[in-house]
């Protein structure tokens, strides 16, 4: 196939930054650093009793705890009084200045309270974050053990009555915030939490703040209420940033028209993601990212995320031409050792002098669980020695592959900067390069640290926008990955160099199996076509917009409020959805976490004998309808499709549950299998063994299913005592039936019966039974001797 002539780089940026951080790993490395690093939800677990009876106080030295119109007394008070769970919970600790997130937040004024719940040997450690201005709560979150054996369905209040207790709560927690301020997103990304059916039910509300009557971007508020109406997680993010004047000086009318006359696709090898790995390839027409950049509305130009100008919407490709020196895999069936990985780094990149290797890992690459990657860390000059996190940002880091030597990423800044950032010192005898001589830098380095560069990248050149880092400090270059002439989406490279050319950031979105991509599908659907397709799903909006806070190409970019006319998708069939260029149909590019708000419904299950519970396993996207929007309740399942109900009916996520960890055969099931991640995640968990071998794509049999109900229950040992219990013998084909004790287990709980006397153990199970089956375990929670679904 020809390459189109109009071509242009996509990033996901503007849609995946509104998505949940669990969207994070997907995200351009440049624009995953936007995401702030928080610990305030981490769960710390202690062996034995480490309350104190009084709480320490500490003071940061840059917050007066003089000025503080909120006591650390009444911030305590009011917590326990929002959320009762606390009145069992032990201080350990209250800090005057923030320490949770990084970049850290711009009001020191804030009360951080440590807590402890104590049961029995077990400890676990939270903390809450209040304002000692005002005293609104900014954040809280009850990581203590909530799963217990109790009955949670059906919940106890409606997503509708848990919407009104959040509303109430959102006015008590934060008093400057009124409850006409408050405007629910419907976007994908934070009610992830109402698909669990296994455990607790939860509901997750994501509202912004109306300022001036406009919605804001930057001023929001998260918040979690159980199926019992009880709130479990409370989060209120404001930076108190300057909001500028709410009168636009152009029209809505003529954003709209520069919107629509600028607006702009393109087409490109596009992954369809499955549980957050790609698992398929289209070619697809994709909205050029900068033609959806927003619209200042106080000057009527586009701006980028870092709030400048953008000069112009241009993007030529150009070659990168083969260097001398390119890069080389080892050809040695040895791994690196730690120091040859860290001599391979510190041969190409800068690490100040005052750095040394702090940290040396080896571990599973979390984008491509089968390669082994050293993860490095250079630190000290700073009192820093052994410290790795986000509390203590002067270090360096890197993950090199430790089989092949090729530098996967490299950061002078492993956390960033925040504001001013320290000016390096000038090499000796070097010299501030002209842009033209960074340029053939940065491609002399593309060539020796990415394999093949010459014949799979391409640089990314944007007009008259510079080349230079928004601060002056130095120059930043983005690199795309081509494969037979087409673009791959969202696969690109960033680099960027110091004035002396000296490399401090290399970072890439590596995504598996493009060279696989085999098919050269023809484009039926034209150019024209597909944006006319497009501007209907788009509507223009006035907000208010954050622009920065977050870093990239190793600067802080200085957060700012800005008013602008953005667009705003239509995702009411779908979350991210992208044209595909070959059938013409929409397609959602995530069957992830973040689509999970998409409220799906089958067309092909009204007056079905199973259509309550069908329709329940649909909405929590435990079955999923076809393209067509069919479920097919007859339609006979599998082993491993039964494996993959329970799965997602216990953790939506499951299969991000072993990213990090080695792929080898589990059950006799290999890692390429479809239903690997399912089998693995039900063999974790003890409901199969991981030594039997299964026959994932074999038909399940009613007698099958009573076997691996028995495991799931964890009662598959009580069984034995059951094998000629009466509930068995009673079946006219008792004599066909090899496990009796499993069956009469399952009989004896419901989940199963008779038809007409016959058990009928050979007898295929269809979606519509295994729908049934699942609900009646959902129901059973709380009355067997076990949790379900752990």
């Amino acid at each position: 196939m020809k390459s189109n002539s109009a071509l242009f780089v996509h990033q996901t940026a503007k849609t995946v930054l509104i998505a949940s951080v669990a969207l994070a790993l997907l995200l351009p490395p440049d624009l995953a650093a936007a995401e702030t690093i928080s610990d305030s939800s981490e769960t710390v677990v202690t062996q034995g009793s480490t309350q104190s009876a009084t709480p320490t106080s500490t003071t940061a030295s840059e917050a007066d705890a003089t000025k503080a119109k909120f006591t650390q007394e009444q911030a305590i008070a009011k917590l326990r009084e929002l959320f009762p769970a606390l009145k069992d919970a032990t201080v350990n600790n209250v800090q005057l200045g923030s320490s949770q997130s990084y970049p850290a937040s711009t009001n020191l004024m804030i009360w951080n309270i440590q807590w402890q719940i104590q049961e029995g040997n077990i400890g676990h450690g939270f903390s809450s974050e209040v304002d000692a201005n005002n005293g609104d709560i900014i954040n809280t979150y009850l990581s203590f053990s909530q799963e217990k054996n109790e009955s949670y369905y059906p919940p106890k209040i409606s997503k509708t009555q848990a919407l009104e207790i959040a509303k109430a709560f959102v006015v008590k927690a934060a008093s400057a915030v009124k409850s006409s301020d408050l405007k629910l997103e419907e976007n994908a990304g934070f009610n992830y939490y109402t698909n669990t059916l296994f455990g607790p039910v939860q509901y997750g509300y994501n509202f912004s703040i109306l300022k001036n009557g406009i919605p804001s971007g930057s001023d929001s508020i998260n918040i979690i209420v159980d199926g019992n109406g009880n709130v479990t997680q409370f989060s209120k993010s404001s930076q108190g940033l300057e909001y500028p004047s709410a009168v636009p000086k152009i029209t809505l009318e003529q954003a709209q028209k520069q919107f629509a006359e600028q607006f702009d696709v393109g087409l490109f090898y596009t992954p369809i993601y499955k549980n957050g790995k790609p698992n398929n390839w289209i070619l697809s027409w994709r909205p050029i990212e900068q033609t959806l950049y927003p619209i200042d509305a106080l000057t009527g130009k586009r701006i980028d995320y870092e709030g400048k100008e953008w000069v112009s919407n241009k993007v030529a490709y150009s070659e990168v031409v083969k260097s001398k020196d390119v890069f080389q895999a080892r050809s040695s069936n040895t791994e690196l050792s730690a120091k040859e990985a860290a001599q391979l780094v510190e041969k190409v990149a800068y690490i100040p002098a005052d750095r040394k290797l702090i940290s040396q890992t080896l571990r599973n690459d979390f984008q491509d669980t089968n390669r082994k990657i050293w993860q490095l860390y250079w630190g000290g000059g700073s009192g820093n020695e052994g410290f790795i996190g986000a509390g203590y940002p002067e270090q360096s880091s890197a993950e090199i592959d430790a089989k092949t030597g090729e530098i996967l990423q490299y950061q002078i800044q492993a956390y960033g900067i925040q504001g001013t950032k320290k000016e390096e010192p000038a090499p000796a005898g070097g010299k501030k390069l002209s842009e033209a001589e960074a340029k053939v830098k940065a491609l002399s380095l593309i060539n020796s640290l990415y394999p093949q560069a010459s014949q799979k990248l391409k640089l990314v050149e944007y007009g008259d926008n510079l080349s230079k880092t928004s601060d002056g400090s130095g120059y930043r270059y983005q690199f795309i990955r081509y494969h037979q002439g087409i673009p791959v989406s969202d696969s690109t490279i960033t680099l960027s160099l110091d004035l002396y050319g000296r490399l401090v950031s290399y970072m890439g979105n590596r995504i598996n199996g493009i060279d696989e991509i085999t098919l050269e599908p023809e484009a039926t659907i034209s150019k024209k076509e597909a944006l006319e397709s497009y501007k209907l799903k788009y509507q223009t909006k006035l907000k208010y917009t954050q622009v920065g806070g977050y870093n990239t190409y190793n600067t802080y970019v200085t957060p700012k409020v800005k008013l602008v006319y953005d667009t705003v998708i239509d995702e009411s069939n779908g979350f991210y959805q992208v044209l595909d260029a070959t059938t013409g149909k929409w397609g959602a590019v995530y069957e992830y976490l973040g689509q999970q708000d998409i409220q799906l419904s089958a067309t092909d299950i009204k007056g079905h004998a199973a259509e309550q519970e069908l329709s329940e396993l649909v909405s929590r996207h435990v079955i999923t309808p076809d393209a067509d929007g069919k479920v097919n309740p007859d339609q006979e399942i599998t082993v491993g499709d039964w494996l993959t109900y329970l799965a997602k009916a216990s953790n939506p996520n499951f299969s991000n549950f072993y990213s990090n960890n080695e792929r080898k055969p589990v059950a006799g099931v290999k890692p390429e299998n479809p239903y690997y991640d399912a089998v693995n995640y039900s063999a974790d968990r003890k409901w199969i063994s991981k030594d039997e071998v299964l026959q994932v794509e074999g038909k399940l049999t009613r007698e099958q299913l009573a076997v691996l109900l028995a495991n799931f229950l964890k009662y598959n040992k009580l069984t034995a005592y059951l094998d000629k219990d009466v509930t068995v013998s009673q079946f006219s084909d008792s004599s066909a039936i090899n496990n009796k004790g499993a069956v009469a287990l399952v009989v004896k709980l419901g989940l199963l019966k008779d038809d007409n006397g016959k058990f009928n153990p050979q007898q295929t199970v269809t979606k519509a039974a295994a729908a049934s089956v699942i609900m009646k375990l959902v129901e059973l929670q709380g009355k067997t001797d076990q949790i379900i679904g752990q």
